[in-house]
């Protein structure tokens, strides 16, 4: 079995879990700012949502980077307790790899988001328009409900 096979399958799922959950909160978002001005066009709605955007990316880097730190943490600790020199720690192949990962990861959610925080505006913007497929975006809020369907 090969054993950083699983740990990267293991960060992936994790990472797409996160991705998920990211998305999903973002376009839930674009559709509360848009439920709350109808008003807004698809630039004004998509800057209100970016900024929002940015605040959920920043946490989940941070979340990120603590739970990659949290599964290397017993490794790390061997390698204080043998008074290695942190230098060459980073160098270490595997080392260099988690970090190079962790950067990736970090960089897909960065890409990612916005781009459902634009299509998610775009959907909310045109959303009467849709005709038979608006019922796929989910209900249609009253303006009062904040909660999961």
């Amino acid at each position: 079995m090969d054993l950083r096979g699983l740990l990267l399958g293991g960060m992936i799922i994790g990472a797409l879990g996160v991705l998920d959950d990211l998305i999903i909160t973002q376009a839930s978002a674009v559709f509360e700012l848009h439920d709350a001005d109808p008003s807004l066009t698809l630039g004004r709605l998509f800057r209100k949502a970016y900024r929002i955007d940015q605040h959920h990316v920043a946490s989940t880097i941070n979340t990120l980077v603590m739970a990659y730190t949290g599964v290397a943490l017993p490794p790390l600790m061997l390698f204080a307790l043998a008074r290695g020199n942190y230098a060459d720690l980073v160098n270490v192949a595997s080392v260099a790899e988690e970090i190079v990962r962790t950067l990736a990861g970090s960089l897909g959610l960065i890409a990612a988001v916005p781009l459902s925080t634009f299509f998610a505006a775009l959907l909310a913007v045109s959303s009467s328009r849709l005709g038979v497929l608006r019922p796929y975006l989910g209900p249609e809020s009253d303006g009062e409900s904040h909660g999961h369907h």
